[in-house]
């Protein structure tokens, strides 16, 4: 997290950044190797319906496998980094997926 920090571009001090941990859009895999993709699925895409186009269409909570405990600290960690933090609608209540829709 510091080398990501410390390598951030410089924005103007009247600004700043919009950190999320999760958003509407699929986690794309489509800049890594075919092998580093299939191992991504195997461990957070098992059914295929949840994946779209070349990534994985999951919330935050089943991403965790719903370990209360991790996003807590998943969550922490967001609210403590510089930026404003984006809550996705349905993380703060641990919503699941619904693979269907």
């Amino acid at each position: 997290v510091s080398e990501v920090l410390a390598g951030t571009p410089a924005i103007p001090s009247s600004s700043q950044w919009g950190i999320f941990l999760r958003n509407h859009d699929e986690l794309t895999l489509e800049m890594v190797s075919e092998e580093e993709r299939a191992c991504m699925y195997k461990e957070y895409a098992k059914n295929p319906r949840m994946r779209a186009n070349i990534g994985i269409r999951r919330r935050l909570a089943p991403l965790l496998d719903n370990d209360r405990d991790q996003l807590e600290l998943f969550n922490s960690l967001l609210l403590s980094l510089p930026g404003s933090p984006v809550l996705y609608y349905g993380d703060e209540i641990g919503m699941g997926d619904n693979i269907w829709l």
